[in-house]
C-alpha cells in the first residue's frame, strides 16, 4: 500500500512531467501541506522521492522543479534498455512459461484499453507486460533499480500516450515481443526489444513540454 508521501510525490511527479508544474517553480513545505491538507511529513517525503528522480533540486525553502529535457529522457530509456535486456534473458531462461503467462495477461488488458482508446489503461497494461521481466528474472537489485525508475517512466508514459490517437502499433508490438519471447529466441528478443525501447524513447522525447523562456 502506498504511503501518503508517495500519494502526493505522484500527483506532483504527474503535473511536472505534464508541464503544470514548470522548470523552476519553487516547492514550497508549508504552501503544499495546506494545498494537499496534509502535515508537512508526506511533504517532505515527496520531495525526497522526487529529487531521487532527478525532478527537484535544492533544498528546504528552495526547492524547485527541474523538467526531463530529451537528453534525460535519453539516458533514462538507455538505462531502461539495460534493465529490461538483462531482466528479459534471465528470465526466459529461468522462468519462462511463468512469464509468459503473465504477458499473456497484460496483453489482455492491453488489448481491451487499445479497442477503447483508452490511454490510461493501456500504460497501466504496458508498465504491467515490461515489469513482468523483472519479476520473473527474480533478480532483487535489477528489481530495485527498476522500481526506481519505474514512476518516472510510468508517468512520461502517460503523458505521451495521450497524444496517440491509435494504440493499437504499440499492442502489435508488444505482441511480437511476447511471441519470441514464447519461444525462447533470445537474440531476436533483444533486436526487437531494443527497436521496441527506441521508438518508445522517441515519443516520450516528442511530448516533452517545451521549456519556458528565460526570465529577464
Amino acid at each position: 500500500m502506498e504511503s501518503l508521501g508517495e500519494r502526493l510525490a505522484n500527483e506532483l511527479r504527474r503535473r511536472i512531467i505534464v508541464g503544470d508544474l514548470p522548470a523552476g517553480t519553487r516547492l514550497v513545505e508549508e504552501d503544499l501541506a495546506e494545498s494537499f491538507r496534509v502535515s508537512r511529513g508526506p511533504v517532505r517525503d515527496a520531495v525526497k522521492i522526487l529529487r531521487a528522480e532527478g525532478l527537484v533540486t535544492g533544498a528546504g525553502r528552495n526547492v524547485v522543479t527541474r523538467s526531463l529535457s530529451e537528453a534525460d529522457i535519453d539516458e533514462l530509456m538507455a538505462l531502461r534498455e539495460s534493465f529490461e535486456l538483462l531482466a528479459v534473458e534471465r528470465a526466459i531462461a529461468t522462468s519462462r512459461d511463468d512469464l509468459v503467462r503473465e504477458l499473456k495477461a497484460a496483453l489482455v488488458d492491453m488489448d481491451a484499453a487499445a479497442a477503447d482508446r483508452d490511454s490510461t489503461a493501456f500504460t497501466t497494461a504496458d508498465i504491467r507486460f515490461h515489469s513482468a521481466f523483472f519479476q520473473a528474472a527474480g533478480l532483487t537489485r535489477l528489481s530495485v533499480l527498476w522500481n526506481q525508475f519505474r514512476p518516472t517512466i510510468e508517468g512520461l508514459l502517460h503523458a505521451s500516450g495521450k497524444r496517440m490517437d491509435d494504440l493499437a502499433p504499440s499492442a502489435r508490438e508488444h505482441h511480437d515481443l511476447a511471441e519470441l519471447i514464447a519461444a525462447s529466441k533470445v537474440a531476436e528478443v533483444k533486436v526487437e526489444l531494443h527497436r521496441h525501447l527506441q521508438t518508445t524513447c522517441s515519443r516520450l522525447q516528442a511530448a516533452v513540454p517545451p521549456s519556458p523562456p528565460p526570465r529577464k
